[in-house]
């Protein structure tokens, strides 16, 4: 079996300031199965990550088939920063190219005003110079056997990276045009971070142009990991007061 994979997620921001605590798939193929690694934050800097956090974790090939893995997910004994799940039960097209996606809820945080972060809302602490709802979002592309279409679904996040060209298809040194929406609309002039499996960022000052799109050189064998990240007002400012998104993109040569 032949694999491919790419995933992503993701850190850039609205605000002034990158964040940089965003979730990754990493699709690992063992012999022939794939299995599923999961990270929370940087490469390096891994922060501890929880099984019932996950909301949704989803497959899609190329012809649409949706499978749930959520329940799947397991925790490593020896190592409280990384989930995996056992080989990726693939349905009836095992072939082609295949789209996982998840939904990562962080919680709700304030900040008091001595910038002490709490996990609750403004319902119980009101005095505060920051509060926020915090969901993760991550793909992951891979294929098996032989790359096909379906590289550029759209899985409905609310900010999401969207490749506009087969990354299996292009050549080293090519460039690889990667769209970032956010609801849907692209995200014109926009930061995104681009990097792999070892650092979140190696490409300093990449933007998105007018029509929401950046290219990644394709200078590397091995993982890509492309990260953004942003924040909307809440529709429950009695709660909170901003809704704080991060998504990602990895993929592997």
């Amino acid at each position: 079996m032949m694999l491919r994979v790419s995933a992503a997620l993701l850190l850039l921001s609205a605000a002034p300031a990158v964040q940089a605590h965003d979730l990754a798939l990493y699709p690992i193929e063992d012999g022939e199965r794939v299995r599923l690694d999961m990270y929370y934050g940087d490469p390096g800097k891994y922060k501890l990550i929880d099984k019932m956090k996950f909301v949704t974790l989803t497959s899609q090939d190329q012809n649409g088939q949706k499978i749930q893995f959520v329940r799947d997910v397991e925790p490593v004994a020896n190592d409280p920063r990384k989930l995996v799940t056992g080989p990726l039960r693939l349905g009836d097209f095992s072939g082609g190219t295949y789209v996982l996606s998840a939904v990562y809820d962080n919680g709700f945080y304030v900040n008091d005003l001595e910038n002490h972060t709490v996990a609750t809302t403004l319902d119980w602490k009101s005095d505060v110079l920051d509060s926020g709802h915090y969901i993760k979002f991550a793909k992951a592309l891979f294929f098996v056997d032989r790359p096909t279409a379906g590289y550029d679904r759209v899985v409905g996040h609310r900010i999401e990276f969207v490749p506009q060209a087969d990354p299996y298809a292009l050549k080293d040194g090519d460039r690889l045009p990667v769209k970032l929406l956010v609801d849907g609309k692209p995200m014109p002039d926009y930061k995104v971070e681009v990097g792999d499996d070892t650092a979140a960022s190696k490409i300093p000052g990449i933007r998105t142009d007018a029509q929401g799109i950046f290219r990644v050189p394709l200078d590397h064998k091995g993982f890509y990991r492309l990260a953004a990240d942003y924040r909307a007002k809440s529709a429950y400012p009695k709660l909170f007061e901003w809704d704080n998104y991060t998504t990602s993109l990895v993929f592997r040569r």
